[in-house]
Formats: C-alpha cells, structure tokens, sequence
C-alpha cells in the first residue's frame, strides 16, 4: 500500500485533518495503533502531536475537516459519542469504512474501520487511537506536529515491498501451474495478476493443447466464452489441434469430446455398441430343455434301456 496512503489515514483516524483557515489551538498526543492482516509487516504504533483548535476536541464539525485524501461524511454525535463514515482516496487506491470516537474531558478514544483495494488486492484496516491534552499553545496551520514511531517508515515500505514483490513472483511461476491453469486471466488479458509471462504461458499451452484433452477443452471452452482469445494470442493453430486430439478419441474421453470431434465420437461410440451386442450374443445360455433331453439320452446309453 502507498506510504504516503496509509499516514493519511492514519492522521485522519485520528480525526484531524489540515483547517482551511489557521487559529490559535493546543497540542494533544494522538496514539494510533494500526492493524492490517495480510500485511508481511507490522505497522508501528505511533503517536502523533498535533495541533487542534481550542475546544474543538468536542466539536465535530471543527475537527471533521476534508484533506486531500480522505473525507469523512455522515457525522453524528450523541452524548460524549461521534459516529461517521469515511473514504479515502490515493493516487487510485480507494478506501472507505466507519469510526467511532468517545470523548471525556482532556482525553477521547476511538475505532476506525477501513476496506479497500491497494494495487489490485483486497485491504482491510484497523485503527485504535487515545488522544491525550497536552495544552501548549500552537498554530493550527500546521495540524501535525510531529510523529513518533514512523521513523522507519521507508526501510518498513521498502522492506514489505521486496516481501509482496517476492510472494507475486512465487505466484506467477509458470512452472508452478498445471497447463490447464494457465489457461486464465491471471496470466492473459488487459487485467493479468502475471503481466509478462504470456510468452511462457503460450509455449507451454502449445505443446499440450495437440495432445493433451483436457488442455483442448479447456482451451476451447475459454475462447468461445471469453473476448480474450488464448489461442489466438498465443498463436494456436486451433483447426489443426482440433485434428490432432480427434485422434485419441478413446472409451474414456469420446463423450467429453463429442462437441469438438463428432465423427469420430460417433464412430466410436456405434463401434462400442456392435462389440456389446456382439458380446451379449455369445454369452446366450443353451435352453434348459435341449440340456435336459442330452442328459437323459446319455443315461438311458448307460443303463441300455
């Protein structure tokens, strides 16, 4: 996720964002701990000191200002109680969810909830935070002070980033995939999760599609319900692979490959059928009566009657 994305809506969980018009404020510590599952990387906690207009810790409507990433809308308070919706948006990456905040007199602390989509993969972010008064007199045109705790900011983004970097390389090995896998949209098409691997998607698809079944139904049923043509990309001679895999109509496969090779699934099925009648044909058993009269006959021999 984008760094500068995720301080963003760190500080605005904390429910300040920069005030159009400067006045005089005081300073309150602001500790946010964010939780992100999936991440290959804890967030650290991080206390933010910032600048908040006076008295307008209990005041929504003062604090509830817009930045210019995110936007907290449908604001209500009850009591000590704040509720709101809130979206985020970065350079694309998109973000909504709620929070809640409760207030007493020089502290307040809350929950914000956010789900989304960062560089094509889902998103879902926690953020716990207590503001406590500190009261030194400040200019809230500048609304954060100072931050604690993302020193590291760019080693940990850096770091995550060669992690997610390694973990997509992992996913998209075509060596790591049955052929009948690669024929998908994770490896073709304007939306691939694997740009850049077609090339070795194609040549793989290609020696199998002319010999492989499954590899041509699968293959053909893709082109026919798909506007991305594999075949066509990958520069399958489809009409031909069609007559390499009529060929190896069997028992096992004659049925599945009716649609592409009727002739031949026909052909083999009439022949299937002449060899069952001929089968049951042979096993007919004698009648019971011819077998009776033979018995009798070989004993009346015996007995010379």
């Amino acid at each position: 996720m984008n760094k500068h994305l995720i301080i963003s809506i760190t500080v605005a969980a904390s429910l300040f964002a920069t005030n159009a018009h400067a006045e005089s404020g005081e300073t309150w510590d602001v500790t946010t701990r964010t939780e992100m599952p999936g991440m290959p990387y804890a967030m650290p906690e991080s206390t933010a000191t910032m600048c908040i207009p006076k008295g307008a810790e209990k005041d929504p409507n003062r604090l509830m200002k817009q930045d210019g990433d995110c936007e907290m809308t449908d604001v209500k308070t009850s009591g000590s109680k704040t509720t709101w919706k809130m979206r985020c948006d970065n350079d694309g990456q998109e973000m909504s969810g709620t929070g809640v905040v409760t207030y007493k007199a020089y502290s307040y602390q809350g929950t914000t909830r956010l789900s989304g989509k960062s560089g094509g993969q889902a998103v879902n972010m926690t953020a716990n935070y207590q503001g406590k008064r500190v009261g030194t007199p400040c200019d809230t045109a500048n609304t954060v002070v100072a931050i604690k705790g993302m020193e590291n900011m760019n080693d940990m983004m850096g770091m995550a980033n060669k992690q997610m970097a390694s973990a997509m390389s992992e996913q998209c090995e075509i060596s790591n995939y049955e052929t009948t896998e690669l024929i998908s949209g994770k490896f073709f098409g304007p939306t691939a999760a694997c740009p850049g691997k077609e090339k070795f998607a194609c040549k793989v698809i290609g020696k199998d599609v002319v010999k492989n079944v499954e590899v041509y139904v699968k293959l053909s049923k893709h082109d026919d319900t798909s506007e991305v043509s594999i075949s066509t990309i990958c520069g399958i001679n489809m009409p031909a692979s069609t007559q390499a895999i009529c060929k190896k109509v069997d028992s096992g496969n004659y049925e599945e490959l009716a649609e592409y090779c009727p002739a031949e699934a026909k052909a083999f099925e009439a022949e299937r059928s002449d060899s069952s009648a001929s089968k049951s044909t042979s096993i007919i058993p004698s009648n019971p009566v011819d077998s009776t009269l033979d018995k009798a006959k070989k004993l009346k021999g015996l007995l010379g009657f």
